[in-house]
């Protein structure tokens, strides 16, 4: 699978491009406020149905213009898939799939897997369990087929459950009820989780052991609440901890513990990563869970993930960096990189590689390799 072909019109400075992409590495270069990042960014639109610079979508409509569209022609397992975006200022979405309308965004993103690394994805690392649980269930909706549709049934009855909270109503038989279902969702999600972390820890440990400062790494898994006893007694358990924290719920307005509390504990000899690690050895962790990931969502069918990197070279002194593009080489993923200087980049690259080199001003975007060989 390989984003071939990107078109976007008024999306951002670019007002009309169309980008033949190379199957393995993609480098973007140009000065700052050139348009690169906004290469990615429409990538990332293209799968999530939002953007990562900006939480209001209209603003990256081009001024003076109704709409923005973007268009893809991806490789899909002996296939090609048309995907196409329309965003209106007035906030209206469509997607179509092949020509289909798309209802969900989840479907745009199970076609197009997208990864990305930016100077903002240290919130992993600082941002709470939340920035974590998101990362960790990304790889998860890629690769456990049921995990979707068992968050979605999740959340319905966390929602009814926190709903009975506010109301301030006493422990009843409806709580009764939801607190059932959400005992035997939440035994389900965890054990989604706890499968799909085996198959982190053996795709991510084989990169680090090879880093001094990361050889000592452990990845594991808080599920949202204290656990004990066997699997057998996991059911009784988790639902006499709904009913022992019952008045604490009552009084929040909200249930503190379950998936929803979830967190990926990264630690090394028992120090949380960011307690010890500077923020360049923090980058490299990053790629490598990253690049782990895309790996893992590779090995699991027929989806190559997409690995944006924006401002790859921030933050890194010589010896991170080749860290960083010995784990590239590594990667399964089609790679997107910006950079100020192709000669950045292109040196670290194996001379057998693939490599599309792009050049970007003012919005115009211009292919300057020569088809793939350098």
């Amino acid at each position: 699978m390989a984003l071939r072909q990107l078109i976007a019109k008024d999306f951002r400075n670019i007002a009309n491009a169309d980008i033949q992409f190379c199957s393995q590495w993609n480098v973007l270069t140009g000065d700052n406020g050139s348009g690169k990042t906004s290469v990615l960014e429409a990538i990332y639109v293209l799968s999530h149905g939002r953007s990562f610079r900006t939480t209001k979508l209209q603003k990256v409509i081009q001024h003076d213009c109704d709409e923005l569209t973007l268009f893809a022609r991806i490789d899909w397992s002996m296939q090609q898939l048309a995907l196409g975006v329309q965003r209106t200022r007035s906030g209206e979405w469509l997607a179509r799939l092949n020509g289909e309308a798309v209802q969900r965004v989840a479907d745009c993103a199970s076609v197009l897997p997208v990864q990305l690394l930016q100077p903002e994805s240290f919130r992993l690392f600082f941002g709470g369990p939340k920035e974590r649980r998101q990362f960790f269930d990304l790889g998860l909706f890629h690769v456990e087929p049921s995990f979707y549709q068992t968050w979605l049934q999740f959340q319905k009855v966390l929602k009814h459950r926190n709903a009975l909270l506010k109301s301030r109503q006493g422990y009843n038989e409806q709580y009764h009820y939801w607190d059932l279902q959400f005992v035997q969702l939440s035994l389900q999600l965890k054990q989604q989780r706890q499968r799909y972390l085996h198959l982190l820890r053996q795709a991510i440990l084989p990169l680090t052991a090879q880093v001094p400062f990361l050889s000592q790494l452990t990845v594991d898994l808080y599920a949202g609440w204290s656990e004990q006893g066997s699997e057998s007694s996991a059911e009784q358990h988790l639902l006499a901890l709904l009913q022992q924290n019952f008045s604490t719920d009552l009084k929040f307005g909200y249930t503190q513990i379950g998936p929803q509390k979830a967190d990926l504990k990264l630690k090394i000899a028992d120090d949380a990563v960011e307690e010890i690690l500077s923020r360049g050895q923090l980058k490299v962790l990053l790629f490598a869970l990253k690049i782990a990931q895309s790996n893992v969502i590779y090995d699991s069918g027929f989806k190559q993930p997409l690995l944006l990197i924006d401002d790859l070279a921030s933050e890194l002194d010589d010896d991170s960096k080749r860290y960083v593009f010995d784990f590239l080489h590594k990667t399964q993923s089609q790679v997107f990189i910006t950079a100020i200087e192709e000669s950045q980049i292109l040196p670290l690259l194996s001379m057998q590689s693939e490599v599309g080199v792009f050049h970007v001003e003012h919005g115009q975007i211009k292919r300057t390799d020569n088809d793939g060989r350098r």
